[in-house]
């Protein structure tokens, strides 16, 4: 039965690795902005996507939350727009428009009719280079992200141990703040504030525009030159990339608040991709996450939650594509019964078993494909197709290494996955969390 299964993925596997995205054709302007371009003309659909080399790494401390207040601000009106104008002229044309926040970027998006691709460039254009930023928008708005952060994480226990064991993880690295931004800064911005961070960041060479889709290439760079390409040059300042110390021991944070269960996580500083210096290492990193967590062959769930009965879920968590390190998650949801410190020796007698043995070869392949067929699944999807470019162009690691991921994935070998357990998962490296309970008076 298992050679069966193994001939089955295998034969899926040469299905699957010959399907690639379409070439990408670029462009760059004199004032820094730049243009990617995919073409597909499958559909009369495009998405358009304006990348913004500027996150939650680029504030300064007191002032989190800026970057995510700038992704509500954007729709608050400019020069030639009216509040939300943007968004009911998009819905118009029978097409769809949001935003989002990272650490490392801000992103706004369309999907639209690829005929309407060029008037969504000037608008896009338009509120970049013209937002009014009332006082009176940014007191409404930022209400509206402190009620955002009490929902997503105040009132959320297992948010905000994750929040408070990610400021522990990191001693000098930006991505120890929360995104959102912590609630006393939320409570400190001024509307001077967010006019300063507009200034320093929102500049032409800051920005990535990103459309895949039914266009034309030739079409779109012009008019992205009439459009981004005519704004006024500006200075760009260096973005905040310290190299975070290497653990000197293990820390721990324990986070009492009301909550129905405990929770135990655990974090561990690991290096993201610098395309042709560490892609065997980072390959090997990103497959042995996909062997704990992916699936349903997943291993945390079928050795501690299956067989161990120390959890009632478990899963870990890694994203390569960021800018130096990423800080490498697991979790343990333990339920009635089960008790936390299990778990933890459980986790660890499981890693460190990881980094001495060889994984179980079926795994190891079905883990591969999986990766694989993911990424190429994906290529269904213009958002995710456009994202990927955008994320890969914004972070440094380049756009154009995008098939080339896979090829690493497909040459990582058992070893190379054993030994990346034995140097970077080890307890004296991690910063655990524990989600302890408290009792609610009645």
């Amino acid at each position: 039965m298992i050679f069966k299964k193994l001939f089955f993925l295998c034969g899926l596997y040469l299905l699957i690795t010959p399907v690639m995205a379409a070439d990408l054709q670029r462009a760059s302007f004199s004032n820094g902005v730049q243009l990617i371009v995919e073409e597909d003309h499958s559909a009369p659909v495009a998405m358009v996507q304006i990348w913004l080399k500027v996150g939650g790494r680029d504030e300064l401390p007191g002032k989190t939350g800026l970057a995510h207040v700038f992704e509500h601000m954007m729709f608050k009106g400019s020069k030639k727009l009216e509040a939300g104008e943007f968004s009911k002229i998009i819905s118009t044309m029978g097409g769809s428009d949001n935003a989002f926040t990272s650490t490392d970027y801000t992103a706004y998006f369309e999907t639209v009719p690829s005929a309407q691709v060029s008037r969504v460039l000037k608008m896009e254009a338009e509120r970049f280079a013209n937002l009014k930023l009332r006082d009176k928008d940014f007191q409404s708005e930022i209400k509206v992200i402190m009620e955002e952060r009490r929902m997503r994480t105040e009132d959320n226990a297992n948010s905000r141990m994750f929040e408070e064991l990610s400021a522990a993880s990191l001693r000098l690295h930006p991505y120890r703040n929360p995104v959102i931004g912590w609630m006393q800064d939320l409570e400190a911005l001024t509307i001077q504030d967010v006019k300063a961070f507009y200034k320093k960041h929102y500049v032409p060479a800051n920005v990535t525009v990103v459309v895949v889709g039914d266009v034309d290439f030739r079409e779109v760079k012009k008019v992205v030159q009439r459009s981004f390409g005519k704004m006024n040059a500006k200075k760009v300042v260096a973005r905040f990339n310290p190299k975070e110390p290497e653990p000197l021991g293990a820390k721990r944070v324990e986070v009492v608040v009301p909550a129905q269960l405990p929770l135990v996580a655990f974090t561990l500083p690991v290096p993201a991709w610098e395309p042709h210096r560490n892609d065997k290492e980072v390959a090997a990193i990103a497959l042995a996450t996909e062997l704990l967590a992916g699936g349903k062959s997943a291993i945390l769930n079928q050795v501690l939650v299956n067989e161990k009965r120390v959890a009632i879920s478990a899963g870990a968590g890694y994203d390569p594509f960021t800018m130096g390190l990423d800080l490498w998650y697991a979790y343990g949801a333990t339920g009635i019964g089960q008790d936390v410190a299990q778990f933890e020796q459980a986790f660890w007698a499981l890693m460190d078993e990881m980094g001495q043995v060889l994984p179980d070869q079926r795994k190891f392949e079905a883990a591969k494909l999986r990766m694989v067929a993911n990424s190429v699944f994906a290529q269904d999807s213009l958002y995710l197709r456009a994202k990927h470019i955008g994320i890969l162009e914004t972070v440094g690691i380049g756009a154009d290494e995008q098939d080339r991921w896979l090829d690493l994935i497909r040459q990582v070998t058992p070893e190379q996955v054993r030994d990346a357990f034995k140097i970077w998962f080890k307890p004296s490296r991690a910063t655990t969390g524990v989600l302890l309970p408290q009792a609610v008076e009645s």
